[in-house]
């Protein structure tokens, strides 16, 4: 049923909350896509990448996304992962085409809120990953974040440090119809990959 709900209400604006959370970092530069996963050449997962740049060049990237199992049963994971832009002579560094970052640190703790009211509700094994944080979301909360997240101003909150201080992002960039076009045709295709257990 979340399917058929997201696949409907992707392209409506949500209500924001009037009241509003604490002051946050506003990236200036954001974008939203969808991501398409496939495994034997079929849908096996769809997911949302939204990225922001800050203005003291620290890069975060959020990764939410949903995916299909053997059995067909489905399940969610959320990631996000910043890093410090690297810079020379006032110019990011490039190399072979990309901009070069360097660590800023594991993320112990991680969460997402939307202005919607959804928020993330951690499953057992999230923790730090790499230069990031990873961790698992029940399905149906991973669902209700895909519809919220396009549609309202979300804020993504870290923590390096257990018990330390906390670095809150808001994103309030809506995504593209062309991504949101996307993010719909690759959840009915996942829908019907399930329906018929295809790969």
């Amino acid at each position: 049923m979340k399917l058929l709900v997201f696949l409907a209400g992707i392209f409506f604006s949500a209500p924001v909350l009037a009241d509003p959370p604490p002051p946050a970092i506003i990236p200036p530069n954001q974008q939203l896509a969808a991501i398409s996963y496939f495994k034997d050449g079929k849908q096996s997962g769809c997911g949302i990448r939204v990225d922001g740049e800050t203005g003291d060049k620290v890069w975060i990237n959020v990764l939410l996304s949903v995916f299909m199992r053997q059995s067909g049963s489905l399940f969610g994971m959320f990631k996000v992962i910043t890093r410090k832009i690297i810079m020379v002579d006032g110019a990011p560094l490039m190399k072979d085409g990309r901009v070069v970052y360097s660590s800023a640190g594991n993320i112990r703790r991680a969460w997402i809120k939307t202005g919607s009211g959804v928020q993330f509700l951690p499953g057992k094994g999230g923790g730090p990953h790499n230069d990031g944080y990873m961790a698992p979301v029940e399905f149906d909360n991973a669902m209700d974040l895909l519809i919220a997240m396009p549609q309202s101003d979300f804020r993504v909150g870290i923590s390096k440090s257990e018990g330390g201080a906390e670095e809150v992002f808001e994103f309030n960039r809506r995504i593209t119809q062309d991504e949101a076009g996307k993010l719909s045709s690759c959840m009915k295709n996942l829908r019907e990959a399930r329906e018929g257990k295809s790969f």
